[in-house]
């Protein structure tokens, strides 16, 4: 069952899909609008997840659960997993590829390969000051206290000259 996001409290299980590129003002609509109906069905062993579903920073797509109500399983997780690679299918982007870090600074996105990531830092196109996008958060609270982090207190900070 579909609610809206602020609707849901800041203890609901979130799972956070970075988007491969911005996505354009009529692409978010519609991913919203096509989510939302995914939501409206999508159950746990049958029992329907008070859920939402949200876009920050035209790039990262945001699946949220209420868990107090029903947890989502396995088979539920898999469901919603389905779901998002038929959005990587009809609007050409990847949401599942945990291959790329997001940074954000002066109010644009940037996603730099893992692989490259020491050598950006080295080279000074990635700073300890820049701020890095947390995906591995699982609570809504953590997208207002946790997800965004000084790149230089990320797990890569070790790269940064002390």
């Amino acid at each position: 069952m579909y609610v809206s996001f602020d609707q849901l409290s800041d203890e609901a299980r979130i799972w956070v899909y970075q988007a491969s590129r911005p996505l354009q003002e009529k692409e978010q609509v519609m991913i919203l609008q096509k989510t939302q109906v995914f939501l409206e069905t999508w159950a746990s062993h049958g029992n329907p997840l008070q859920c939402s579903v949200s876009i920050y920073y035209d790039q990262l797509l945001i699946l949220a659960v209420e868990e107090k109500f029903q947890n989502a399983t396995g088979c539920a997780i898999d469901a919603s997993t389905h779901f998002i690679r038929e959005l990587e299918q009809d609007f050409q982007i990847a949401l599942l590829d945990r291959t790329r870090i997001a940074f954000r600074h002066d109010q644009t996105n940037s996603l730099v390969p893992l692989d490259q990531l020491k050598a950006a830092i080295q080279q000074g196109t990635i700073l300890a000051d820049m701020l890095t996008f947390d995906n591995t958060i699982t609570r809504k609270k953590a997208l207002t206290d946790g997800w965004l982090v000084r790149a230089g207190d990320a797990w890569f900070g070790k790269y940064f000259d002390k």
